[in-house]
């Protein structure tokens, strides 16, 4: 064999190696905790993880092939791994903007409260691995034709982030991609945060100083007609069903399915005629601050650009779990926003918007309820769809729903005694099996009827009762989300000349 060759050989060994030291210490950590079901669940996973190394493998080639960059390029690339993994492995904690946001707006000593000496040792021994490596790399590896392998690295990069959008998103949010994934979208939602839109009233100006506490729980995936509220044949909502002045609302309709999309349209004046409003209008958020309201948006999911504007409308922005992704499969779980909900309250604030954006009935079901809410068994064992029997997903996501059903009970009692309304509407509903579809994103009627609530105090129904009969002689109308803007702003008694009283349901329209 030629000198050549076997150096190519060793070159591509080389690769491989460090790809397997890669793919076994940094990459193994956003797998390890993947539900699956028996060998084809574990084939399924290590395919997976085997795709990620793939593409890592090609990123490492294009670096490699110049000793020098080399030398640059993977110390940093381990130190970056290093921390990730340990983060991922110790607190089931993953990169995403928000965590960016978090790092980079931290005090110094706030930053320094997440370092242990575990971690330090754990990055220093990588790095020195990463050391030794490169200077293997040095010692032992030389290569010709630099520039024919930057063309086939780059190209064999190109074709494994761009064959297919579904593997192309995997790959993206999983390490070493991660890294730019979430600095990139952390930059795009910076950018979206300053991007100019019209108040839809800007003369507003309120004397109104009355005590009101107006509250709009965003749902994630519950759609109307399993909530027992609605007359589903499951006790799905047990605390609610028995609570005063609560009135359900079983038809509405969400022209969106996907959260991204369908936020914008719930949360400004956009309707099916004027779209743009989404993209070019403010929420009700400035009309609320305009008379008076403390507003504070706490979230309970990861920000997109398509929203994330609204969120800074808001006086404050907290994120209740800036370390989850929906790569994550542990428990992540809305009962912790309670606490952060009564730190609100509690500043006593005589006017308060509270915007929660809820996790709820997304996929993967088991990870948003805890184990006293497994009322329906048997649950998901697998991730993967296609390992799950119809029965297995439906009892999981009903389970969501019973754990729904007792967070907004929690919510409400540290309401009660206060002049208080909270609107629950879901961003979409979920698609279960119906013509051999699941989950959403697609065109379903399952998908397209999100659940809705309302809760009233006994307060807020004697300051208001006019808008209380309007609530309860509008509740069988057969409405669209565009409803939310033009009767949160009614319910919160801000003195506008937007609200719609034909897409207002606190309004008598008879």
């Amino acid at each position: 064999m030629k000198p050549d060759s076997k150096q190519s050989i060793l070159f591509f060994l080389f690769i491989l190696a460090c790809t397997l030291w890669v793919g076994t210490v940094f990459i193994l950590s956003d797998f390890v905790d993947n539900p699956n079901s028996g060998v084809v669940g574990f084939i399924i996973v290590a395919l997976h993880w085997g795709l990620i190394c793939l593409a890592t493998y090609f990123l490492i080639y294009l670096f490699a092939i110049n000793k020098y960059v080399f030398a640059v390029f993977f110390p940093i690339f381990s130190l970056f791994g290093s921390v990730l993994a340990f983060y991922r492995y110790a607190y089931k904690a993953t990169l995403t903007p928000m965590l960016v946001d978090a790092t980079l707006n931290n005090d110094l000593r706030t930053s320094l409260d997440v370092i242990s000496p575990t971690l330090v040792i754990f990055v220093l021994v990588c790095f020195a691995v990463s050391i030794i490596i490169v200077r293997i790399r040095f010692k032992k590896i030389s290569i010709k034709h630099n520039f024919l392998h930057l063309t086939i690295s780059l190209l064999l990069l190109y074709l494994v982030l761009t064959v297919n959008t579904r593997a192309t998103t995997s790959i993206m949010q999983r390490f070493p991609f991660s890294v730019y994934y979430n600095l990139s979208e952390y930059n795009k939602l910076k950018s979206n945060i300053s991007a100019i839109r019209t108040n839809p009233d800007s003369t507003l100006a309120c004397n109104n100083k009355d005590t009101l506490t107006v509250v709009f729980v965003i749902g994630e995936a519950l759609r109307a007609d399993h909530m027992s509220l609605n007359g589903y044949k499951r006790n799905t909502n047990p605390r609610l069903s028995v609570r005063k002045n609560i009135v359900s609302f079983p038809f509405i309709f969400s022209e969106y399915t996907n959260t991204n999309r369908s936020l914008p349209h719930i949360l400004t004046r956009a309707d099916s005629v004027n779209t743009e409003r989404a993209f070019n209008e403010t929420s009700f958020v400035p009309l609320f601050k305009a008379c008076g309201y403390n507003s504070t948006w706490i979230s309970n999911q990861d920000p997109a650009v398509t929203y994330v504007g609204f969120m800074n409308e808001c006086d404050t922005i907290i994120y209740c779990h800036p370390e989850k992704s929906v790569y994550n499969y542990n428990n992540w779980l809305d009962e912790d926003l309670l606490p952060l909900t009564n730190n609100v309250l509690e500043k006593k604030s005589p006017r308060n918007l509270i915007v929660l954006h809820t996790i709820g009935s997304h996929w993967y079901y088991n990870n948003h309820f805890s184990k006293p809410f497994e009322t329906f068994k048997p649950v998901t064992s697998s991730r993967v769809i296609a390992q799950c029997t119809p029965e297995e997903i439906i009892n999981s996501y009903d389970n969501t729903v019973v754990y729904t059903d007792c967070f907004l009970d929690m919510l409400i009692q540290q309401l009660e005694e206060k002049n208080a309304v909270l609107i629950y509407l879901s961003d979409h509903g979920e698609t279960l099996g119906e013509n051999g579809t699941w989950l959403h994103a697609g065109t379903s009627v399952a998908s397209q009827n999100p659940g809705c609530v309302i809760w009233y105090s006994e307060r807020f129904k004697a300051k208001f009762p006019d808008k209380i009969t309007a609530l309860n002689k509008n509740k069988n109308r057969h409405i669209r989300t565009d409803f939310l803007f033009h009767s949160i702003l009614n319910a919160g008694n801000i003195p506008t000349k937007v609200i719609d009283n034909r897409l207002n349901i606190f309004h008598d329209n008879s």
